[in-house]
């Protein structure tokens, strides 16, 4: 494994999320510049197939087979009666 060079990046935030983060950071045993590198290591390009956290979560719930409009239409009776 070789040693990466590390460069010093000056960032401009709000102080109350500096405390926030030093916060944060000292609770999980980890520095600031730990925790930012962590952040960009996780980024991921940005493109057409790129979702939220919720439509991730809920990726899957209802299986292939499922007839969506039906079972939107059974709802929508039952929410609202026929």
């Amino acid at each position: 494994m070789t040693i990466q060079e590390k460069k010093k990046l000056t960032l401009r935030l709000n102080k109350q999320l500096i405390e926030q983060a030093k916060q944060y950071a000292a609770k999980h045993n980890l520095s600031v510049s730990e925790l930012v590198e962590t952040y960009f290591l996780n980024l991921k390009d940005t493109d057409a197939d790129d979702h939220t956290t919720l439509v991730q979560q809920l990726t899957g719930i209802l299986p292939e087979s499922a007839d969506v409009e039906q079972i939107y239409g059974e709802h929508l009776v039952d929410k609202y009666g026929k």
